[in-house]
Parts: C-alpha cells; structure tokens; sequence
C-alpha cells in the first residue's frame, strides 16, 4: 500500500519516519557543534561617554570621559575636529574655561575604533542679573517649564526634557519672546539653547531673528534642522547689529513640517527651548 504525498510503502512507513527523524536530528546536532570564530577586529568598540558637571557655565566646566574596556585609550579634541589616533589622550578630568565643543573616540589594539560622541559646553557671558524674559506664545500645556523665567535664570535642562522643569516645549508655527534689560547694554549676538531629540520630533529651529523696535538686527538660518542628526542640546548663536539695546525681540520659527525621511514625515515639530541670552 502506497501513502499518499510521501512515497512511501507501508512497510516502510513503519520505519521511514523514524529514521528520518533520526538523520534530520543528526544533522542539527552536527550544525550546533559547528564552532563559529569571530575576528575581534570585526567588532567596533562602543563610544566613549562624556559628562560635564555643567554645559552652561559662567566660571569652568569639568569634563571627564569614560569606557569601561580593558586597554582602551580614548583620543579627544576641544574644537570639534576629527578625532584621530593622533589625538590628545584622556588622562584625567578635562577643566574648560571657555566654549568648546569636546569629540572623543575610543581606540584598542583588537577592535574597530568608536563612532566619535560630541558634548557641546558654553561660557556665559555678560551680567545676566535682572534680565527678564515675555512670552508672547504659550508653551504646550504638557511642557510648560517654569514659564517665561525658565528661559533667563542660567538653569540648563538635560537631553532628558522630562527631567525637570527647564524645557519649555511649542507646537507653533511662530514663537516669540522679549528680552529685556534693567538697562542699555552693548550687545554683540544673541543665544538660543535648544534640544534636538528627533525621535521624540523634537528639531532644532529653521530661523531665528533678532529686532528691535520692529527693526531687524540679525538672522540665522539654520539649515542643518532638516537633516537627521544625534540627540543633543545645541546653542544658536545670532549675529547683530553691534549696539546699544535695552529690549530685544526674538522670533523663532520652526520648520514647516517633519521632514520626508522621518516616520513623522508632513506634521508639525516640536521646538524646545531652556535659555536665551545677549552678550
């Protein structure tokens, strides 16, 4: 007697599948056994992490990089250069007492050097006693922040906008905000501190300008927003009209909509804001 769709006679049905059984669990068997050799060369060492007791400072920053990885030497620049083997070497607590934009890298003999990590921290300059900030758009009711003081008291917020009360978060097409002085200063750029967490839909500003009296002072267009980029904090420096001022307008306005590439492609972006300065 035939067994339809196997082939098979009866009498070897009794035995057939059983011995394939037996073949096909031998053959596992041998192909878990296989031993697989992966080249350490072939494995590329996780980047560095760089902590700063404080990305905005008004005196020193205290910078130290770490990897937890026998033999590994870790290579930095303070200027936002390529990190390369030629690089300074991470010995110890890095003391910043000026803007600087630190890179490392993780080097070792027997792996793939790291992708590079990037830490932006910024002096504070100028008197920033007294200096009030108006809000003219509200920030969204889920990211109110401290309101419109949270954006002139030289508290910074964490690339974790849920973590405390410095990031105040819009949804608009236009923001704008007063800054204004207890009285004339001399005053050379304006700096906006923002969070770019795309996957969050956060972006960082398209434009921001800078007027006085209804009179513009200074533009900054910022076309790195639409291009997909790492969380971080960024400060936008504006260039104005070198002058006297006692009360600045500043317009921020976000890009259109998410761009094309992004899963929130064609809908508003989010723009968070946690300081905003003269100097």
């Amino acid at each position: 007697m035939n067994v339809p769709g196997l082939g098979l006679h009866s009498i070897g049905f009794r035995w057939g599948l059983p011995l394939l059984f037996f073949l096909f669990g031998t053959m596992v068997s041998c192909q878990s056994k296989k031993k697989v050799f992966l080249l350490t060369d072939s494995i590329q060492l996780a980047s560095p992490k760089i902590l700063a007791d404080s990305v905005l400072f008004r005196e020193m920053a205290t910078i130290t990089l770490h990897l937890e990885e026998e033999g590994t030497l870790i290579k930095y620049t303070l200027d936002g250069s390529e990190v390369d083997a030629n690089s300074q070497t991470y010995s110890g607590p890095i003391q910043a007492y000026n803007t600087a934009t630190v890179k490392a890298k993780a080097f070792h003999p027997a792996y793939r050097t790291s992708e590079a990590q990037e830490v932006g921290v910024r002096k504070q300059k100028g008197n920033l006693s007294g200096v009030e900030a108006k809000l003219h758009t509200e920030p969204h009711v889920n990211y109110p922040g401290n309101g419109a003081a949270s954006l002139a008291d030289g508290q910074k917020g964490s690339t974790n906008f849920r973590n405390g009360n410095h990031w105040l978060g819009f949804q608009e097409n236009r923001i704008t905000v007063d800054l204004r002085f207890p009285e004339s200063r001399n005053i050379e750029s304006v700096i906006v501190s923002v969070l770019q967490d795309q996957g969050s839909w956060i972006f960082s500003p398209e434009t921001i300008t800078i007027a006085v009296l209804g009179n513009q002072i200074g533009t900054l267009v910022f076309k790195e927003s639409a291009q997909a980029g790492e969380k971080k904090m960024l400060f936008l420096e504006v260039p104005v009209t070198t002058g006297n001022y006692k009360e600045l307008t500043i317009t921020i306005e976000p890009l259109s909509e998410i761009p094309d590439w992004h899963q929130g492609k064609g809908t508003m972006p989010w723009v968070f804001i946690d300081e905003i300065w003269a100097e």
